[in-house]
């Protein structure tokens, strides 16, 4: 019977050495004992996100991190772009619109991903940020960050700020190397924790920004959660202690494999998923697949609902459905999380031997 049980971009499968640092943690966080420890976290995670920039961990989803990202480094009144490329970048835009900040949308059709030829056709010298999706999770769709930031590096003085949640830990991302000013991430995609903490991670030029901007914070003003790094190696607020403990474990498994190993193993637990699915008559939902995960198409109209309720009740297996207009039509599986190619095999076949059942209906 098949060992692994979830297969979703989110909650991702967690691995047992994880779980054991959340449950067995009793620390205190006002401690001694406490500050050491956040600040070994801090760095771990810098590592991972391949930043040598600001970074703080807070305690919500990463919806809650998006939000933060936009309140500190956006100023009321200003124009930002946000791409438009599924759920996630429509919640850039949706984020901004609440704050009553000018939000100017690019869409791209679902399924493909924004290029720099997009870009062009937008004045960028009046645009303040640009908010973007690295992998976009409704559609399992990749950009190509490093190109993207490039561009409008070299054609305004936008932020370019990263929505990196199902990205960092599991597939290629280099925050400074690509001059990303902010990226965001949570725990419980490539890190393999459960859901409830995220990262923020920002350059000098956001940090200045944030300082003087007039934009109403408080739970998410990351000018106290900076200053109390630097002065105690704290957070500001009561963190999720046992979470923070976990993905101190999820750090030190990912940096003893390689964050760079870590990619390739992913990228070949990806490149099998998706040329099996195709041999076994699935078809391929994303234009520009991400490796992080994979969002398949079934033959012949089968709601994708059938074959996800078929998996969870014959093998307990949890896969994701499409989201919003894309429900029944596609279905999600991960290859972040605690995930090794034999399980990415395990779960091919269980696919295949479904879609025939269905397929028989």
């Amino acid at each position: 019977l098949i060992k692994k049980k979830i297969f979703t971009p989110g909650p991702t499968q967690v691995h047992p050495d994880v779980l054991k640092a959340t449950i067995s943690s009793d620390s205190y966080h006002r401690s001694a004992e406490f500050k050491e420890f956040y600040s070994t976290l801090h760095s771990k995670l810098q590592k991972i996100f391949l930043t040598q920039q600001y970074l703080n961990v807070l305690t919500t989803s990463g919806t809650g991190a998006l939000e933060t990202a936009v309140l500190n480094f956006c100023k009321p009144g200003e124009t930002v772009l946000y791409i438009n490329q599924g759920r996630f970048g429509a919640r850039w835009g949706a984020i901004c619109k609440a704050h009553g900040l000018n939000a100017i949308e690019l869409p791209i059709t679902y399924g493909s991903a924004a290029t720099t030829d997009d870009l062009k056709g937008v004045n960028l010298r009046g645009v303040s940020s640009v908010l973007l999706t690295h992998t976009e999770t409704s559609t399992a769709t990749l950009s190509d960050i490093k190109n993207l930031a490039s561009y409008i590096k070299s054609s305004s003085e936008a932020l370019v700020i990263v929505d990196a949640v199902t990205s960092v830990g599991s597939i290629e991302f280099r925050m400074d190397d690509w001059n990303i000013d902010v990226a965001v991430s949570a725990s419980q995609k490539g890190l393999m924790t459960q859901p409830g903490a995220a990262i923020i991670a920002y350059s000098e030029k956001a940090m200045s920004k944030m300082q003087d901007n007039p934009m109403p914070r408080f739970f998410f003003d990351l000018r106290k959660e900076m200053d109390s790094f630097k002065k105690d190696s704290l957070t500001t607020w009561t963190p999720a202690v046992g979470l923070f403990y976990g993905m101190n474990k999820a750090c030190d498994i990912i940096l003893a494999e390689g964050l760079e190993n870590r990619w390739k193993r992913t990228g070949e637990m990806a490149e099998y998923f998706r040329k099996t699915a195709v041999e076994n008559g699935f078809g391929l939902f994303s234009s520009s697949p991400s490796d992080a995960l994979t969002a398949l198409t079934l033959p012949g109209g089968i709601p994708s609902g059938k074959l996800i309720k078929a998996m969870k009740e014959k093998y307990g297996v949890q896969i994701a459905n499409g989201q919003a207009e894309m429900k029944d039509k596609i279905a999600r599986f991960s290859h972040m999380g605690d995930l090794e190619l034999a399980d990415i095999k395990e779960l091919s076949e269980l696919l295949n031997k479904e879609l025939g059942l269905l397929k028989g209906n």
